[in-house]
């Protein structure tokens, strides 16, 4: 299986859902819609810019992490129709394996643990299938939506099990995250030393204005 490099468009970080009080919040129907417009130009840009050939979205059972990977499936096959795409969905820790297995050759693994599980289910689904991942030395990159990154899910399951420990170490991540202040969409590369977790902005990227509007509202 091909190493894919860290090479992705800004417009990935678009996918990103910062966690603010609003007076008027979303509807359901805007959660579910915020998700799938802004997963368009993620799907894109992992075939277009970063050279990806596969990916799979590891999500859980939640509708709105289900509009999130169906759009980025979409976005993903109309960049390139024979582009291998899968969701694996973990209902539970015992799905863990069964998502490395789906994960084992792809180039992506896009990890969206959000939605309508707290954080504490999110961090056991997230370790369950980074120890599967570990034991199997996939070398692909792993991409953390914003809520995983927010929550601190990865640093979590890091903290916990040492071999995912040693094993962050050596993969290749990338990390989503808005400044809704400037109206930008920030990309990070992730560096993981053992100890701690570091970032480096890798770029910028505006944001349409009616996107960031919806961001604003949650």
């Amino acid at each position: 299986m091909k190493k894919t490099a860290i090479a992705l468009s800004l417009s990935v970080a678009m996918l990103a859902s910062p966690m603010l009080a609003s007076a008027e919040p979303l509807t359901f129907g805007e959660q579910q819609t915020i998700r799938s417009m802004a997963s368009a130009g993620v799907g894109q840009a992992i075939v277009n810019q970063m050279g990806a050939e596969s990916m799979v979205v590891i999500n859980n059972p939640s509708a709105i992490c289900g509009a999130l990977a169906g759009g980025l499936g979409a976005a993903m096959l109309s960049a390139d129709l024979q582009a291998g795409f899968r969701i694996a969905t973990m209902r539970s820790g015992n799905d863990g394996a069964a998502a490395a297995q789906v994960t084992a050759d792809k180039d992506v693994a896009y990890l969206a643990l959000g939605g309508e599980l707290d954080r504490d289910e999110n961090v056991a689904l997230a370790h369950a299938y980074l120890k599967e991942l570990a034991a199997s030395e996939w070398d692909g990159t792993l991409v953390l939506h914003i809520s995983s990154w927010m929550q601190k899910q990865v640093q979590a399951v890091a903290e916990a099990d040492e071999a995912v420990a040693d094993y962050l170490q050596g993969l290749n991540m990338v990390a989503l995250q808005p400044d809704l202040d400037a109206g930008q969409a920030v990309m990070l590369r992730v560096n993981f030393d053992g100890e701690g977790f570091t970032t480096e902005e890798m770029g910028r990227q505006d944001m349409r204005e009616d996107l960031v509007e919806l961001f604003r509202r949650m």
